[in-house]
């Protein structure tokens, strides 16, 4: 549901960090060269190849060009402001995770050094909306929080529709920026963060009085509350705010449009299950990974990028760990089913000096541009296009499934 309300914007996990990664950075603006693996051939590769791809989109404002289509040659004119925010918050878990396990310093600076262009970009694009508090991060207003002519003009569902495409981008700006500030105890954008934070608050406080399937921005910010309080538990009201929350996602029966409904969701879970170790997003994550994969999503399709699935489906695997008797078993599907996506999807990775893909049997589309896309990740076998959105579905998925390659190369470092 959120990518249908949210696509059309046109021109019209993370756990708190320990002590150990408090550590001073040496931030650097500028772009340097990042060395990509040729043709990878574990996970690690691919998340490099990709993260080095999605930076290089990066434009000067902070923000990222969006789509490119293969068949026609150019950037398509479509943009979508929470794929914008949610790459920041994408780069920030990608730094989280090279700095725990130790793997590439240069890339990690690199990685940080776009994290913080993108918060800039996201304070700038920030203003203050009649009649609510604090601020969203938006594309409709100048800087000056008045609405543009163009703006004037939209109907009364696409005011809704852009007001809350504004607040997931906002939770997504907030969860990158208390990740950012948590992993390097800067406070550059703290005067931001408070006002993301009243703009939620408020938000999520006329969002529970009606029902949950007509709020397709909420579960981004039950993920963000839940971020927020791991990170900064001392927020009382956030942090009562957070129960009601979880009530308001888990009563029946729980709407489920297409696979981001899921996705999100079980993300969201599974960082208010690791705080609270409740049963209830136990039962929760069983309840719906079950109808999904009964339902909706039944049979494995080779011919489409599946991350989202599969980030899905890891997720409530994590949260269904341990368990025995039915929990067990739609645990080990799940968890089956995800690797299964994830592994399938690599194929739609675009490789390095890569000048062709296929289109179906006997059809194939031979283009030079393939050769600047490395890293870029294709939607399936009948849609090549890109789009930094599936970028970053498929790098927060990989970062899942990472864990063998993570330990082969400690064993390497360890007996070097």
């Amino acid at each position: 549901m959120i990518r249908k309300i949210f696509i059309c914007l046109l021109c019209c996990s993370v756990l708190s960090l320990s002590a150990c990664l408090k550590k001073e950075k040496k931030q650097t603006e500028e772009n340097v060269n990042i060395t990509q693996p040729q043709q990878p051939s574990k996970v690690l590769d691919y998340l490099s190849l990709s993260a080095h791809f999605l930076i290089n989109q990066q434009q000067p404002d902070g923000f990222f060009k969006y789509e490119y289509d293969f068949i026609t040659g150019n950037y398509t004119y479509w943009d979508n402001i929470i794929h914008q925010t949610r790459a920041g918050y994408t780069l920030i878990q990608y730094y989280i995770f090279l700095i725990r396990n130790n793997i590439d310093s240069q890339l990690a600076s690199i990685v940080l050094s776009s994290t913080i262009k993108a918060l800039k970009g996201y304070a700038a694009s920030s203003v203050n909306q009649k009649n609510f508090p604090g601020k969203l991060v938006s594309f409709y207003y100048n800087k000056s929080g008045i609405s543009t002519p163009d703006t004037q003009k939209i109907s009364a569902d696409h005011r809704i529709q852009r007001l809350e495409a504004e607040i997931a981008a906002t939770a997504f700006a907030l969860m990158t920026e208390i990740s950012y500030w948590s992993s390097t105890s800067d406070n550059s954008f703290v005067k931001e963060r408070e006002e993301w934070r009243k703009a939620l608050i408020y938000h999520t406080q006329q969002a529970l009085k009606i029902p949950s399937q007509k709020n397709p921005f909420m579960p981004i910010i039950w993920q963000a509350f839940a971020i927020y309080t791991q990170i900064n538990p001392s927020d009382k009201e956030i942090e009562a705010l957070l129960p009601q929350i979880d009530a308001y996602f888990m009563s029946l029966p729980r709407y489920m449009n297409d696979v981001e409904d899921y996705t999100w969701d079980m993300i969201a879970a599974n960082q208010r299950f690791q705080t609270t170790k409740q049963i209830s997003f136990v039962n929760f994550a069983a309840r719906q990974t079950t109808r999904i994969l009964k339902d909706m999503y039944t049979q494995h399709d080779t011919a489409i990028n599946s991350c989202s699935l599969s980030l899905g489906l890891v997720e409530a695997s994590l949260i269904l760990t341990g368990r025995t008797g039915d929990y067990a078993r739609i645990e080990q599907t799940a968890l089956g089913r995800s690797q299964l996506e994830y592994y399938s999807s690599l194929k739609y990775t675009i490789l390095p000096n890569q000048t062709w893909i296929t289109l179906g049997p006997g059809r194939t589309l031979h283009s030079q541009d393939f050769k600047r896309f490395a890293g870029a990740s294709v939607f399936g076998m009948h849609m090549p296009r890109t789009n930094i959105g599936l970028i970053e579905l498929c790098l927060l998925t990989g970062m899942r499934f990472s864990n063998e390659d993570i330990k082969e190369l400690k064993q390497k470092t360890d007996k070097e």
